[in-house]
């Protein structure tokens, strides 16, 4: 560990804090502690901390002194607190497993003491510091950490280990090469060993060597290596290593630590790879020496291998109850602190996972389905998916992986991670039955309070008339509750009553309770009963349109005409969405959504290319049950004794017949049922079409460096981009020495890979609107794996590495079955599309050179979900409040209102324009109800005037931006796009919110960050503004009251700065400076949301800022300054494109810093020949030399053809001017060309300018003559 402790250091610090130091929140963030060992006082103002060595000035002291001798704790929290008076709190956290940590001087550029590359892996609740008592710098772990007091008492640190890599790819049965980088803190390091141990055998040592023999590549540049020889490793069975590292003073150090024999791993590990493993399903590796006691309560310990990442000593026990007794078990699974779970690249790691069985369910697939359909349906439902489990290295079952209940659940399903959840297995909140907060239930969040919450909700679902209703409407997520129950009813759950759900509250936030589901195998025709429990070989298809009842809330629900109105609405919309009505003879089972999700599922877990499949060994192991429950072996003839394949086709010939025959045909309006009419004339259909399909032409490149970094994947940085020397040929691309694959592969690339495992595949294709895309799915058969790019964005990948480079591997083997595509949706990055040439980018994956195939077959298709045969119906805009007269505009509102005879479901409809907000799932009116929409329910609740809580009102919160005093219309949008109704608000608007604007932003100087100022500007004519009483409230504080500037003439600017002296030592003295900013407050470096008050505690303006494109990142510490373009027109602050970077270094402080608009447009001021306006138009007034429009053509992708670009400098600050292009093809007859331009790219020059360049599209493309014209509006 190197670096530099200079006065003041950085003298102790905690990086797993989880009970000795609390914040003034009650939380236990990590924390820092600056120390001043020197007799002089040190200002600590404009220093920073950081854990970034590439972003040294990441967060920033307030004004602040450490006194002679004196020390200051700042909690690494990532709250970003900086008021000099409270606690203070950094914007980043520390990591556990070591990381780089410095304090750097105000320049931003000395590192006084640093931590580098990295401080050692950190214990639970053990600090890491200086030993006082040396006379060196001598670090040492502390287990009684002294925060704000002189350490003591400490261990010296021995050397620092990194593991090169903790879960290698998964390797071939041989000899497996493992290195570590070593180093120093204290001593130099001495020995460095190996201990590695087969299956549960004993351990066996090896010495490492650093010396480049044996394995280690370079000597003596701090990489260890030894290597585990080949009988150490066998298919299918774990290999687990650790190493010990000693330095000359005989200080050791472990890595993995093993700092708590119950919750951290003891080894790093891997699973050979076996052949013989031939399955489509995820493989989990389960390793324990007795399955028998990990079935048991008591459980026991092992290893788990999944997802080509190895997990050590976690904990195995049984799961559930009524399942204890099958002969295939469900089983919990717990995670160490230090190995968390990871479900997939994109998803948090969890603390545990339950490994379900599904012994019971013979077609294997309800568990899962039913918790797709929930959350599909917009319902906050775990992740489930079905496994092959093998266990010691051969096989065991087919089982449910399930994620479980806790707060990196709630942040996955985009819930509050500070709400209350507690899990329910023996109470339905009624007091009158005698349940309370306390039996029954299980608190899986929030442990650190009582359920008092609980209670109060138990008590306010006791209430009766009005009062039952007010809190309903107060208390309950309506439309999460809504949604939830008719998901239920699609599902056909039976098993939610006294147990079986989870109960959540909002804490912090709305405050509103929301059931969420758990266990929902007895599903989809499943049932439970006294006789028979479990083993009922009937499939039972009617009832339980309503379900749930039992739970006083669900009652309660249903029992309220309005609200069983909006769930019945809500239950026709998800009924029609998966069930869907009884299908004309011939519908392809590709367009009904549980036939298809069935044979999709029946391809992963019983293929019939695979034989035996995983199906079939579960039912040769576990063997089946008969009716009521006797058990017996796979050969038996019994007729309830069923395969996979045949409990699936009993759903389709059986369950899902009769289930849409009782819906639709007894339980709808006018057919003796209470199920509503659709609200339009039809469901929306969807229909896709390719955008590429297969056989499509592509470039394919083995690559042989990593030269090109990701310049090839499409970024439209980079297009049109180069593949001279690819090879060039239909999908697929691939090889196989066998002749599985032979037929699928266009472009055979045996040849080239057999020096590396990747393959780079570029196939481009053109979109004419991309707007007409509603839905985007990538269909790939591959071989191991991939990762797929859409125009320089990623856009999936399976079985690949976490950052793969241009030599990776997959992680494990896949074999693609060569009769069907594996289907990926990927709607969400259907943004990433262009109009005109796209480009699909696809970095092939094998698993090893020695693989003896290799494949990727892409599809991508486009799906458009048609317009309904009429109109939604339509929602009136009610009673809208802008200016709330509280002044908290937190307050205000927007009441829709449904004026029809029918409920009416607005899920994922949009309401636009000044604010915007997406209808949550279940979000329904019912007939002739109102909806209040409000920034934020609590506030609104809160209101001390009518419209407010206890008054029995349906409203929904959190829409972005606040309502204009200027007025604006607002816009409700169906879920198609399609708009339903519009309105205009009168503006109110004050003085200051018409016209005044913040019209420059220097968020981040370059130097020591004070030089920091905020202009605004009188935009108005006519009007000179009273600035008294005009305040910042977030972001910074200032307030005008008092200050050297009160009003502001039209056309004017005021300056407000961070530090006076450090403003005018860069930009002088004279400049219109208001003030300074209260209370050290501080802009962020990193962006961060301003709002400006005015005298009536009305909002005059608030946007976020951001340093992340699209927002000009010059403004980020370049000495360049955020300003905004066309101020005089109050374009909206909260679009970046509104803003851009000064012309000029510095910025402009009190002045405009546009290019002044020429005085005589025509004239030719400097010569050149172009009239003035076009040189402003161009940048070509900017006193630098000039850029005229032009033609060049360059390589075009697809098919070697050449690209016809157009490219045109534009001047960033010239306002007031609009550019046309017009084309020709004879000098006489010409056309504008809009329609004929694709824009490629816009790069900014830094002087001010910006290079524009446009694909001109074929016909013109081909024309033998073309001329353009370029035409300059002035204003």
């Amino acid at each position: 560990m190197t670096g530099t402790f200079a006065a003041p250091r950085i003298s102790e610090f905690m990086a797993a804090n989880v009970s000795r130091l609390a914040d003034e929140d009650g939380d236990f963030p990590d924390w820092i502690e600056v120390h001043n060992p020197d007799n002089v006082a040190v200002p600590l103002a404009g220093y920073h901390l950081t854990d970034d060595a590439v972003n040294l000035d990441k967060w920033t002291f307030p004004v602040v002194n450490l006194n002679p001798g004196a020390t200051l704790v700042v909690f690494a929290s990532g709250k970003n607190r900086t008021d000099p008076a409270a606690r203070l709190h950094t914007n980043f956290r520390l990591s556990a497993d070591g990381e780089y940590l410095a304090l750097v001087a105000p320049d931003g550029v000395t590192v006084v003491s640093a931590f580098a590359p990295s401080y050692p892996a950190q214990f639970q609740n053990a600090s890491f510091g200086l030993d006082p008592l040396a006379d060196d710098l001598v670090w040492s772990f502390f287990s009684i950490p002294t925060p704000g007091k002189p350490n003591k008492g400490g261990t010296h640190a021995g050397p620092i280990i990194s593991v090169v890599e903790k879960n290698p790819t998964q390797p071939e049965v041989g000899p497996l090469t493992v290195s570590v980088v070593v180093r120093s803190t204290n001593e130099p390091v001495a020995t460095v060993k190996l201990y590695y141990r087969k299956m549960f055998g004993r351990d066996t040592m090896l010495p490492m060597n650093g010396d480049g023999i044996e394995g280690d590549a370079v000597a003596s540049d701090g990489v260890w290596t030894a290597v585990i020889p080949g009988k150490a490793l066998a298919p299918g069975e774990m290999t687990r290593w650790r190493f010990v590292a000693t330095d000359r003073a005989g200080t050791e150090t472990k890595e993995p630590a093993y700092r708590a024999r119950l919750d951290s791993h003891q080894y790093f590990g891997t699973v050979a790879r076996d052949s013989g493993i031939r399955s489509s399903l995820p493989v989990l590796h389960w390793f324990t020496k007795n399955v028998s006691a990990a079935g048991s309560s008591g459980g026991s310990r092992g290893a788990v291998y999944y997802n080509g990442e190895f997990y050590d000593n976690v904990f195995f026990r049984r799961h559930g109850q009524s399942s204890a007794g099958f002969p295939k078990k469900s089983y919990n699974i717990d995670f160490n602190r230090t190995q968390r779970f990871s479900w997939n690249e994109n998803a948090p790691r969890v603390a545990d996972i339950d490994l379900l069985t599904n012994w019971a369910d013979k077609s294997k697939v309800r568990h899962v389905l039913a918790y797709e359909v929930m959350r599909e349906s917009g319902v906050a439902a775990h992740f489930a998916h079905t496994v092959r489990v093998q266990h010691n290295g051969g096989f065991f079952s087919t089982a449910d992986l399930v994620e479980d209940a806790d707060e990196t659940y709630l942040e996955r399903a985009g819930l509050n991670t500070d709400g209350a959840l507690y899990k329910v297995y023996a109470n339905s909140l009624n007091k009158d039955s005698g349940n309370n907060a306390t039996t029954g239930v299980e608190k899986k969040t929030r442990r650190f309070e009582n359920n008092t919450d609980l209670q109060s909700l138990i008590n306010g679902l006791d209430l009766r008339g009005q009062a039952l209703l007010n809190y309903l409407y107060d208390n309950i997520d309506i439309p999460r509750c809504v949604n939830l129950l008719a998901a239920n009813s699609v599902i056909r759950n039976i098993d939610m009553h006294r147990k079986n759900w989870y109960i959540y509250r909002d804490t912090g936030q709305s405050g509103e309770w929301a059931i969420l589901p758990w266990d929902l195998d007895l599903s989809h025709g499943r049932t439970w009963n006294t006789q028979n429990t479990y083993f009922d070989n009937r499939l039972y298809t009617k009832g339980f349109v309503v379900s749930g009842t039992r739970i006083r809330l669900v009652s309660h629900m249903f029992a309220n005409p309005s609200i069983r109105a909006m769930i019945m609405r809500c239950i026709r919309t998800l009924t029609d969405r998966f069930l869907q009505p009884l299908p004309t003879p011939g519908t392809p089972e590709t367009e009904l959504y549980y036939e298809r999700r069935l044979n999709e599922q029946s391809q992963l877990i019983d293929p019939p290319a695979i034989v035996p499949s995983d199906a079939r060994l579960d039912f040769k192991k576990w063997g089946s049950w008969l009716q009521r429950g006797a058990i017996v072996r796979d050969t038996n003839t019994n007729s309830d004794v069923e395969t996979m394949a045949e409990a699936i086709e009993r759903w389709k010939t059986e369950y899902l017949p009769a289930r849409r025959k009782y819906i639709y045909n007894t339980q709808i309006v006018g057919k003796g049922g209470e199920i509503p009419l659709p609200q339009t004339g039809g469901g929306p259909t969807t229909s896709y079409f390719p955008l590429v399909a297969n056989r499509a032409t592509s470039k394919v490149l083995v690559p042989t460096n990593g030269e090109l970094g990701a310049t090839w994947t499409g970024s439209p940085s980079f297009e049109p981009f180069d593949t001279t020397g690819w090879l060039s040929g239909p999908t697929g691309v691939g090889y196989d020495r066998a002749t599985t694959y032979d037929s699928l592969i266009g472009v055979d690339v045996a040849r080239q890979m057999r020096s590396n495992t990747s393959v780079y595949i570029r196939i481009d294709f053109d979109v004419s609107d991309p707007a007409l895309v509603d839905l985007l799915e990538l269909r790939i058969k591959y071989d191991d794996g991939f990762v797929a790019f859409l125009n320089g964005e990623k856009l999936v990948s399976a079985n690949s590495p976490t950052s793969p480079g241009w030599n990776s591997s997959a992680r494990m083997a896949h074999a693609a079955n060569p009769r069907s595509y594996i289907k990926f949706d990927v709607s969400d990055k259907k943004g990433n599309l262009r109009t005109g040439r796209n480009v699909l980018a696809i970095q092939g994956l094998n698993d090893t050179l020695k693989s003896s195939d290799m494949l990727i077959v892409p599809e991508l298709y486009a799906g458009k979900v048609s317009v309904p045969t009429t109109l939604e119906p339509r929602i009136n805009f009610g009673a809208i409040e802008a200016n709330p007269a509280s002044g908290n505009q937190d307050e205000e509102f927007i009441q829709l209102i449904n004026p029809n005879s029918i409920a009416v479901d607005i899920s994922n409809w949009r309401l636009t324009g000044g604010i915007e907000h997406v209808f949550a799932a279940g979000t329904v009116l019912a007939p002739n109800a109102a909806l209040y929409v409000s920034p934020n329910v609590a506030a609104f609740r809160a209101r001390t005037s009518t419209p407010k809580g206890g008054e029995g009102l349906f409203v929904q919160g959190g829409y972005r931006g606040h309502l204009s005093n200027l007025g604006e219309m607002l816009a409700i949008l169906d879920a198609t796009g399609a708009t339903n109704n519009t309105t205009t608000t009168s503006g109110q608007a004050s003085d200051a919110q018409r016209s005044l604007v913040v019209s420059e932003l220097m968020y981040h100087p370059s130097g020591d960050n004070l030089a920091e100022y905020i202009e605004l500007l009188n935009i108005s004519s006519s009007d000179t503004l009273n600035l008294e009483e005009v305040r910042f409230t977030q972001g910074v504080e200032f307030n005008f009251t008092g200050s050297a500037i009160v009003s502001l003439a039209p056309g004017e600017r005021v300056l407000i700065a961070r530090d006076l002296a450090a403003f005018e030592t860069a930009y002088g003295v004279n400049h219109p400076v208001a003030g300074v900013f209260a209370n050290g407050t501080a802009l962020s470096n990193g962006g961060e949301r301003l709002k400006l008050e005015d005298a009536n505690n009305g909002t005059i303006l608030e946007f976020a800022y951001d340093d992340q494109p699209p927002w000009p990142v010059a403004a980020d510490q370049s000495g360049y300054s955020l300003v905004l373009i066309a101020p005089h027109t109050h374009p909206d602050q909260a679009l970046s494109e509104n803003w851009r970077a000064s012309l000029q270094s510095g910025g402009s402080p009190g002045g405009a810093d546009g290019a002044l608009f020429p005085a005589d447009p025509l004239g030719d001021a400097n010569g050149n020949g172009e009239p003035d306006l076009v040189d402003y138009a161009l940048g070509n007034d900017l006193g630098l030399s000039p850029i005229f429009p032009g033609f060049r053509w360059n390589r075009d992708v697809p098919a070697g053809e050449d690209a016809l670009l157009l490219t045109v400098p534009i001047s960033l600050a010239a306002e007031g001017v609009e550019i046309e292009l017009h084309f020709s093809t004879n000098l006489i007859e010409w056309q504008a060309g809009t329609s004929h331009l694709e824009l490629v790219s816009t790069e900014a020059l830094g002087d001010g300018r910006a290079m524009r360049s446009w694909r001109i599209k074929p016909p013109l493309r081909d024309q033998p003559h073309l001329y353009m014209r370029l035409r300059v509006l002035g204003r």
